[in-house]
């Protein structure tokens, strides 16, 4: 194993198995990369052609990854973005920036105030307040701030909270919602919504909602500042 990397001027290298890796300049890595610790500086420029393997990752500049990414512990700060071609399986991840997951996201629990862009994200603990384009998300705990417009376009999970912010809760605005074709779970409250289905045991429909059909098993409530246009208590087989 070499033992460290650093990276202060831009270079072009083969990757390799290091134990620390830190980047504060641009820096093409032709091969994958397996390294216990990984950090970019905001001046750092990471591109890896191939595979990364890291149980710690601290970005604050630009981290692009052709293939997939293995971590315990992803940091993403402020105005940083992590890219990956393939995909993502982590422990854990905050994100202040950008991610960028074309292909899909697993981890066990995902903190965001940033941007989040995935096409399938399986995340037991889901909580986001900033821009999201997912296809699929599922998991336990799903927790939304419709803080920026959003799309989700499916969400499966036991519970179900989409809010608006509250300083962001002018609904005509058509910046504070989310925007999805389906959303099932069991428990289920969102405010700021506009659905297809929305499919739960208990459903709570908050303020400014717009829902083309509800099917509900045990309880339902509607504010009145919402529309649902079809409505229907169904039974689980």
């Amino acid at each position: 194993m070499d033992s460290k990397l650093h990276v202060t001027e831009p270079v072009t290298a083969a990757g390799g198995v290091f134990e620390r890796i830190n980047v504060e300049a641009r820096a093409d890595l032709t091969s994958s990369v397996e390294t216990n610790e990984l950090t970019l500086g905001t001046a750092g420029d990471l591109f890896i052609e191939g595979r990364l393997n890291a149980p710690y990752i601290s970005n604050k500049g630009i981290l692009d990854v052709m293939d997939t990414i293995e971590t315990e512990a992803l940091s993403n700060h402020q105005d940083a973005v992590v890219k990956a071609g393939d995909q993502v399986s982590a422990r854990t991840i905050d994100n202040d920036g950008t991610l960028d997951f074309g292909r899909s996201l697993r981890a066990d629990t995902l903190h965001a105030s940033g941007t989040v862009t995935a096409g399938f994200a399986a995340v037991t603990t889901f909580q986001s307040s900033g821009k999201l384009t997912i296809d699929q998300l599922s998991g336990d705990d799903v927790h939304i701030k419709a803080a920026l417009n959003s799309t989700v376009n499916f969400i499966n999970a036991a519970h179900v909270t989409v809010k608006a912010q509250r300083e962001a809760l002018l609904f005509k605005d058509d910046d504070a919602r989310l925007v999805v074709k389906e959303i099932a779970g069991n428990d289920i409250v969102i405010e700021n919504v506009v659905a297809d289905l929305v499919r739960g045991d208990r459903v709570s429909i908050g303020q400014n909602c717009i829902i083309k059909v509800v099917e509900y098993t045990e309880s339902y409530q509607l504010d009145d500042s919402s529309d649902v246009y079809e409505l229907g208590k169904i039974s689980r087989d």
